[in-house]
């Protein structure tokens, strides 16, 4: 079989002259340090979402407020609208130079969460936390700029899924520190975590030598950042200010104005802040969408976990293990660990088979996992069956994506290509949660004043959906953006030769 010259990452990942630091020798001592600070910033991005999302009850008892989704909306808000001009600045100036200013105004974040005598504290320090998910794709486009050639497709692979130090032990070890300790320790230890990673990244990880000579965008910068918050604040708040109210509608026309207006701009001017000419090529698409999907249909299977174990089952009467919040851990946990052990089977495989054909086997777990859930989730082993497929096919999926995406972007714009992911994970995960919801709320009875039970046939037919949308998603990638034959390299231009198989 003949195999297509984006599937070996490595042919496609020119040698820069930062990659000097490390060389071509392979594994060493500060390459492994290196590659455990990037993924346990990786692993930093989600234990601040499930820190907050786990300590919101006593950060209501503590302040007295209704609006402590405020704390989650904003981390992701910022998460997905600073993508992009995180992405071309990283382009412009360093990806490590800009992975550390997301980790200090992260850490910054931390310290006024711990610190916060007033509510709207805590959402400011949110509002800067969400810069650190910049570091889930700076992360594996500086691994791209820095390590020897082979070893890319490993690092990338991994650092999408983190190395399972947190993502497994999280739910966890964020229970015990709320519980000992109060809700701002969970922030506290986020902060330390930060700040140690952040000095070994520094003391092991050279800044790449690639720069694009080009003015920062400074109006599309603003164009694409507004527009997006905007579309994704409407979509946020619908179901709590009313899909039909003033603000959500004019928060989505608003946003999608500013967006066609950015649209147009970007493909008037030779250096926008995200090049849409550049993303469109199929190979980086292929990789921003089904990552995107990934990442987007985590929220709403993992909120469908949540209601199948921890509803008791004389409320859910056809469902329901009645979980409490620490025993969900058990489902969570072994999820994560299928999510990471995936990572690094793509790591170790992807040169032999190729990341096209991981995130075709990551999207096909995702549809066999829902569809497994509707008819088998009344006893433990059944969820937990359902949701470590459904884990595996996020390892798979996620860590194909940025193997594409170094694939097929040009070596000077790695940064904000790289970024599109994270900009189509916000925009999706933003989505799908929202569509779960309105498809189990008609069906939903209340017992009791201030509970709602979800039915089971709402509950199945949101997995279902989810099904649906993994699956059209995976079509869509086979009849549409397939390789034409006469371009096999989108990025040809950029690629140096293959490198010599070393005889067995």
């Amino acid at each position: 079989m003949t195999m297509r010259s984006e599937d070996l990452v490595s042919s496609t990942v020119p040698a820069p002259a930062g990659s000097g630091a490390f060389g071509n020798a392979g594994w060493t001592p500060r390459l492994v340090l290196s590659v455990i600070s990037i993924l346990c910033l990786v692993e930093a991005v989600a234990f601040a979402y499930v820190g907050t999302t786990t300590a919101l009850p006593k950060i209501i008892e503590h302040f007295h407020t209704t609006q402590a989704g405020w704390l989650l909306t904003a981390y992701a808000l910022v998460g997905a609208a600073s993508a992009p001009l995180f992405g071309k600045l990283a382009d412009l100036h360093g990806k490590r130079r800009m992975m550390l200013i997301a980790i200090g105004l992260a850490a910054a974040g931390d310290i006024l969460a711990a610190v916060a005598p007033a509510f709207w504290m805590m959402v400011l320090g949110q509002v800067l936390h969400g810069c650190v998910s910049a570091c889930l794709y700076l992360g594996y486009s500086l691994m791209r700029d820095t390590y020897p050639r082979r070893i890319v497709p490993f690092g990338a692979s991994v650092s999408m899924t983190g190395a399972g130090i947190l993502s497994v032990g999280a739910p966890f070890l964020i229970g015990v520190l709320i519980d000992n300790f109060g809700f701002r320790s969970v922030y506290v230890f986020d902060l330390a975590w930060l700040v140690v990673m952040a000095v070994i990244v520094m003391a092991t990880t050279p800044e790449t030598s690639l720069r694009r000579r080009a003015r920062l965008d400074i109006a599309g910068s603003v164009l694409l950042a507004g527009g997006l918050t905007l579309v994704l604040l409407g979509i946020s708040m619908g179901d709590e200010w009313g899909w039909s109210s003033a603000g959500v509608l004019g928060s989505l026309v608003g946003g999608l104005v500013v967006l066609a207006v950015y649209v147009v701009l970007a493909l008037r001017i030779r250096e926008p802040v995200l090049d849409l000419r550049v993303l469109v090529r199929r190979t980086i698409l292929f990789g921003v969408l089904a990552g995107g999907v990934a990442y987007g249909l985590n929220p709403m299977n993992q909120t469908l976990l949540a209601l199948l174990s921890m509803t008791p089952q004389q409320l859910g009467q056809t469902y329901g293990l009645g979980f409490s919040a620490t025993k969900y851990a058990l489902i969570t946990g072994p999820m994560s660990l299928g999510s990471v052990l995936a990572g690094l089977a793509v790591g170790l495989l992807v040169r032999r088979t190729g990341a096209r054909l991981m995130m075709y086997a990551g999207l096909l777990l995702f549809v066999a996992g829902a569809l497994f859930l509707m008819t088998q989730h009344d006893t433990y082993g059944k969820v937990l069956t359902g949701a470590v497929i459904l884990g595996v096919g996020t390892g798979f999926s996620l860590a194909a994506m940025p193997n594409l995406i170094i694939a097929g972007a040009p070596a000077e714009q790695q940064g904000s290509m790289s970024s599109a992911g994270e900009l189509s994970a916000g925009l999706i995960g933003a989505i799908t949660p929202i569509v779960a919801f309105a498809i189990m709320t008609p069906s939903a009875i209340s017992p009791v004043p201030g509970v709602l039970i979800y039915s089971d046939s709402g509950i199945t037919t949101s997995l279902l959906v989810s099904a649906c949308i993994a699956a059209a998603t995976l079509v869509a990638e086979v009849l549409f953006l397939r390789p034409r034959a006469e371009t096999p390299l989108e990025a040809g231009e950029l690629a140096p030769a293959p490198e010599r198989a070393t005889p067995a």
